[in-house]
């Protein structure tokens, strides 16, 4: 939907000299070069940093990536398995849960090993590795057990197991407060990696691992660089990273040139074409379909969806089903939202009715409509369980650290964590909690745009910013501002008469949702938009997507 906004909203680069000269070195246009620029490169850094952005180098980049711990003893665990082995995989429920789950699994079964695999209910059991399944697991029996996503902190569950002589590893990449578990080998780059890996999410973790102990043939692991790829987008971490966006890269190669069936029945039933998949569809279309099955009814759902097996059609729209479902749960919380920020609560936000499996989304919608920190907590039980979202400058873990006497549980990351309390610590909590969000002072960023006309542009060069994908978290899709020129046409487009576009003379832009925007006259004096590539009937166009109107005054 298209939004109103001003100029003291943007922060718009020009070509510059120092673009000029990225150009003339690198040999690469001013549109690229200019892009480049943005991104924090000057014409003196060494050429590796740019074929860092233009075509990341995988191999190198895992040569030189530290994930911190010795990790041999792990190594030697999994080499060590045979048929006669049993090993249990213990994960999380979200997809980066279930994907590096799914990793664990194809490692034990390509030694021929008998694997299981539990992934905690959401409402029921919460995040983490549980000291009650733990003792399940410990009398059941296995050879190994690896726990990956969770785990870090959860030291009583570990040493559950370990009491019982079954090793543990752990490959996690949360941010550890306190002292860690201490499981046989502890893969997380948060404790003593190197920046790259500290960016990593669970599964990137595993399978770089896996890489660098060559634990699977190359041609296997690239394969599964398909699910690496959707943890990366699913879980937020940093695309300004070489080593995550070459793991992405490599990804979206694996599904467009030979999708798993699952993955390939979900594309089908949610017409994408897999030869032209990109991390839009995969943050859009695929990974909310993955979620909802943790969200609403158990992760296991989504698990099988990654191996082969003979109900996928069945397993997929079952999906689906569940998506639309919480698609239409958390329609209904933002519309419940403004009510429930009344009195002295206008950060922690609580219903009884609210479905807890959908509010870390929606606490996100909110979260970047608002530009301001939000917490929304339902109860579960004898419990409440919330979810905390943060915008740049908070410090979710931060915060409920400073709250945890009175948390039952909490974890997760800078931006995003979550976390449950007993009822009858609960008024004490919330006030306490709505003091110190109501206190987070917000960064006021500015959003990067490069002023470029669309009469300027053409396919050529719209692809030589593409090479600087895939885009994502800190490495946004490239926005481009033009001025306005005193030359707007617009006419329907569609058969809703929501959307319109606009003719500014010597380009169309496509105005989704936009009818009413226009409605009035105030004065305009930029459009903010965005290139797209469109392939139909074989033949692709490059559009212009108008995502803002600049306006002269405030509004």
């Amino acid at each position: 939907m298209v939004v109103r906004c001003t100029k003291e909203s943007l922060n718009i680069f020009t070509q510059s000299d120092i673009s000029a000269e990225i150009a003339a070195r690198f040999h690469c246009s001013p549109f690229q070069a200019s892009l480049l620029e943005m991104r924090g490169v000057s014409a003196d850094v060494m050429p590796r940093e740019v074929e860092n952005w233009l075509s990341p180098h995988l191999p190198l980049l895992l040569e030189k990536l530290e994930l911190g711990a010795d990790n041999s003893r792990a190594a030697e665990l999994v080499r060590g398995l045979s048929p006669q082995s049993s090993v249990v995989v213990y994960g999380d429920y979200d997809v980066d849960g279930i994907s590096s789950t799914a990793i664990a699994m194809e490692l034990s079964l390509s030694k021929g090993a008998q694997v299981r695999y539990f992934i905690p209910h959401r409402f029921n059991q919460g995040y983490g590795f549980h000291s009650d399944i733990a003792k399940v697991i410990a009398k059941r029996k296995c050879d190994l057990v690896i726990v990956v996503d969770c785990g870090s902190q959860d030291a009583v569950a570990v040493e559950t197991l370990k009491k019982t002589g079954i090793p543990v590893v752990v490959f996690d990449h949360h941010l550890v407060e306190g002292t860690p578990a201490k499981p046989d080998t502890l893969i997380n780059p948060q404790l003593s990696g190197d920046t790259s890996a500290k960016k990593l999410c669970a599964t990137g973790v595993i399978w770089c691992w896996c890489w660098q102990n060559e634990l699977l043939p190359r041609e296997v692991l690239l394969k599964l660089l398909d699910v690496v790829a959707l943890a990366t987008i699913a879980d937020c971490v940093s695309l300004a990273s070489s080593l995550n966006r070459a793991l992405v890269r490599e990804g979206l190669k694996s599904i467009r040139c030979r999708p798993r069936p699952g993955l390939g029945i979900l594309m089908e039933k949610l017409g994408i074409t897999p030869s032209v998949i990109d991390t839009e569809d995969l943050a859009m279309k695929i990974i909310p379909c993955l979620n909802a099955a943790g969200r609403l009814y158990l992760a296991d759902l989504a698990v099988d969806i990654l191996f082969p097996g003979n109900e996928l059609e069945t397993s997929v729209g079952r999906l689906i089903a569940l998506n639309r479902k919480r698609r239409e749960l958390s329609t209904r919380i933002l519309e419940q939202i403004e009510e429930a920020a009344s009195g002295d609560y206008k950060y922690v936000l609580t219903n009884a009715e609210w479905s807890v499996g959908v509010l870390s989304s929606v606490a996100s919608r909110i979260c970047s409509d608002r530009n301001a920190p939000v917490a929304l907590v339902a109860p579960v039980g004898d419990i409440m369980r919330g979810t905390l979202r943060m915008p740049p400058g908070g410090d979710a873990v931060g915060t409920l650290k400073q709250l945890a006497p009175m948390l039952n549980t909490w974890g997760g990351h800078r931006l995003a964590a979550g976390f449950s309390v007993k009822h009858e610590r609960w008024e004490e909590l919330r006030g306490a909690m709505e003091a110190k969000l109501s206190a987070v002072k917000v960064v006021g960023e500015k959003e990067d745009l490069l002023y470029w006309k669309p009469c300027d542009l053409d396919k050529a060069m719209w692809n030589e910013a593409v090479a600087l994908g895939p885009f994502g978290m800190e490495n946004p899709a490239p926005m481009l501002y033009a001025p306005y020129n005193g030359q707007m046409k617009l006419s329907p487009l569609g058969k809703t008469g929501r959307h319109l576009k606009v003719e500014t003379g010597s380009a169309s832009l496509l105005a989704f949702g936009a009818a009413e925007l226009f409605e009035d006259c105030a004065p305009i004096e930029g459009w903010v938009y965005k290139p797209r590539l469109d392939t139909w009937r074989n033949v692709t166009s490059l559009q212009f997507v108008l995502e803002k109107v600049v306006m002269r005054d405030k509004f």
